[in-house]
């Protein structure tokens, strides 16, 4: 149980998967997943093969580019391959440079072994100068990017990686999710003559199955041979690689019917989901080549925290990326689900929406109150006035009675920018009359309840005037 619900009533949009769902669940693949796994528990009682000679024949082959079995590095995911390179190659006080925003283990893990970060924008780190590509390592970059699901054209990358090369700096490329993206913009073709490019490629996330830690990496002949000796041996289990093999040895590969189909969906629903959430206030998605989408929160009334805090206790998961941006709370990230599962996402906000707001008038209502005797609120104390009238009382910028649902008060209910209903008190002046607003103050300042208080409040003072 989380969040007071069971796990399966629970919707996660911070997972990075497949929203298509595993190839074993699509039947154009025709792969068996009990029988997968029942045929890789005959060889439970042996230690796999510590050269996974099977599996890399099999992911030189889906890659394609001339690449082959050599080039391949095997790991348990991709937070293995990336401290594998980084334990091999970087020592104390080597700088090692991220892009921002990118994936916070990159950071970590550089760190691990000593490493000093430096980290730029996509745009600067594409053009670099030469002096500080000669003092840097490694480079990491994610394409596409976590969390903005930008895409760098191929073109792009390939010069940069050639201008590494020149400069004897590592070039680590995080094609994790390229497959979900564009495969045709993957510079793993490179490796085969750059012996300082590694490239990482995740099969756990574009499968849907993140339970299967498996990743590979692919590289020159000499940086796969270093890295295929240093890693740990026996470290992917006859599970994970007999379920690796099965969907790399799929048709097409890349462009097989379940990949075309993955990024077809993707893009769909992708465009559906910018395009409603441009039509909210508040909400500013940034274009993405991926199953992911940053959304820009700045001029909403709530913070990231807020806004992902209130969906979660409604069991909705979103990503809250302030850890990706200094500890700026301004972006949350949602990964791709089905329609049906966007639009609770979308009907839940006009809840929590609602329920921040009442939670931020019962504040300001007890500090009026704490405060309520010492001055009175007008043009002086509020940067909206005049909301309604010139000369109106603003002691009560947030309403102790909302949301009354009464229509005699000038209120009524609209419908918001997400498709719901909300209450709206725009042309309701009642408690701005300076006499009613002195009166329902000191009904609320007064001994007892302050729910009581309000509801006599409601009775003796508002309903007469209505």
């Amino acid at each position: 149980m989380r969040f007071n619900k069971a796990e399966s009533d629970i919707l996660d949009f911070t997972s990075n998967t497949n929203p298509l769902g595993t190839p074993f669940n699509f039947p154009a693949s025709n792969l068996d997943l009990n029988q997968t796994v029942l045929r890789s528990t005959e060889r439970i009682d042996q230690y796999p093969d510590n050269r996974y000679l099977e599996l890399r024949k099999a992911a030189a082959s889906y890659v394609g580019h001339n690449i082959s079995a050599d080039n391949i590095i095997p790991g348990n995911g991709t937070c293995e391959l990336l401290r594998l390179i980084m334990e091999t190659v970087v020592n104390e006080e080597d700088i090692v440079i991220t892009t921002s925003p990118s994936s916070g283990e990159y950071r970590h893990i550089a760190e691990v072994f000593g490493a000093r970060i430096h980290s730029f924008t996509t745009d600067e780190l594409l053009h670099l100068p030469k002096m500080t590509l000669d003092r840097a390592k490694v480079i990491v970059i994610g394409n596409p990017n976590n969390p903005t699901g930008q895409l760098i054209p191929k073109d792009n990358l390939s010069d940069f990686a050639q201008k590494c090369a020149e400069h004897g700096t590592l070039l680590i490329v995080d094609e994790s999710a390229i497959e979900l993206a564009d495969p045709d913009m993957s510079i793993v073709g490179l490796t085969l003559d750059n012996d300082h490019l590694f490239v990482i490629r995740s099969i756990s996330n574009i499968t849907a199955m993140p339970g299967i830690r498996l990743a590979y990496g692919i590289a020159s002949l000499s940086l796969a041979n270093m890295l295929n000796s240093a890693r740990l041996s026996w470290n992917i289990g006859v599970t994970d690689e007999a379920i690796g093999l099965a969907f790399l040895s799929m048709e097409g590969g890349p462009h097989s019917e379940y990949l075309t189909s993955s990024r077809k969906f993707i893009k769909n629903e992708r465009k559906y989901i910018i395009k409603r959430f441009s039509g909210i206030y508040g909400f500013d998605p940034v274009e993405s080549s991926t199953n992911y989408i940053l959304i820009d929160v700045k001029d909403l009334f709530l913070d990231s925290a807020r806004l992902s805090e209130g969906l979660a206790m409604h069991g909705i998961l979103i990503r809250e990326c302030s850890d990706f941006f200094d500890g700026n709370k301004r972006y949350v990230r949602l990964s791709i689900r089905s329609r049906d599962d966007f639009e609770k996402l979308i009907h839940t906000l006009d809840t929590v929406f609602a329920e921040t707001s009442r939670e931020d008038a019962r504040e300001k209502l007890e500090e009026t109150i704490e405060h309520g005797g010492s001055s009175s609120a007008g043009r002086g104390t509020c940067e909206y006035y005049p909301c309604h009238f010139t000369g109106q009382d603003c002691t009560f910028c947030f309403c102790p009675f909302y949301a009354c649902e009464d229509e005699r008060t000038g209120g009524k209910w609209i419908e918001s920018s997400t498709g719901g209903n909300v209450w709206s008190c725009e042309h309701c002046t009642i408690l701005h009359r300076p006499k009613v607003a002195k009166m329902v103050l000191d009904a609320l300042m007064a001994d007892g309840d302050t729910d009581d208080n309000i509801r006599r409040a409601w009775k003796e003072i508002i309903v007469p005037l209505l």
